[in-house]
């Protein structure tokens, strides 16, 4: 019985961690100093897992994929405490979506990006030509959306429907 309560509590310790979790993420050389790291994930579903706060990718993409792939974790700071993961979907037109999550502030100092409310009561802030940022649970979902057969309010419209699908 001893061991089933340690084994619980060890789990549930896990799923509550504050920092990143590197057991199965390989650093890159790369990596500066110990200041910023960089990783990558054997696959999404791991990258997903390693980040201290959840992750939801669309699931209705504006063009046929085969899904999403990690690009790796960026470890600023280097102790696990702040992490930004990027993701990317892509077709065989070179239509993609790049999907970018943080807990850092994004600093819009050069540019004016429209304030929108979401259907789902969610903020986002609009940037031209093909960007969106929405803040969810502190955690910053940025879309950038490159469709060259689409005009920017087609952009901006399937950049809507994208952070539509996100839910708490």
């Amino acid at each position: 019985m001893k061991k089933f309560l340690l084994a619980g509590s060890l789990l549930m310790l896990a799923g509550c961690s504050n920092s990143l979790d590197t057991s199965q993420l390989t650093e890159s050389k790369e990596s500066e100093d110990g200041f910023i790291k960089f990783y990558s994930a054997p696959s999404v579903d791991v990258a997903i897992d390693a980040l201290p706060y959840e992750v939801n990718l669309p699931e209705k993409l504006p063009f046929k994929t085969v899904g999403f792939k990690s690009l790796g974790i960026t470890d600023i700071g280097g102790k696990g405490q702040n992490p930004d993961a990027q993701f990317m979907a892509l077709d065989k037109k070179d239509n993609n979506l790049l999907l970018s999550t943080t807990t850092g502030n994004i600093d819009y100092s050069d540019s004016n990006p429209e304030e929108i409310t979401l259907n789902n009561g969610y903020q986002a802030q609009y940037t031209l030509p093909n960007q969106l940022d929405v803040i969810v649970k502190d955690v910053t979902y940025s879309y950038t959306l490159n469709m060259s057969e689409l005009n920017e309010n087609e952009l901006k419209d399937e950049l809507l429907k994208l952070a539509e699908q996100l839910a708490e």
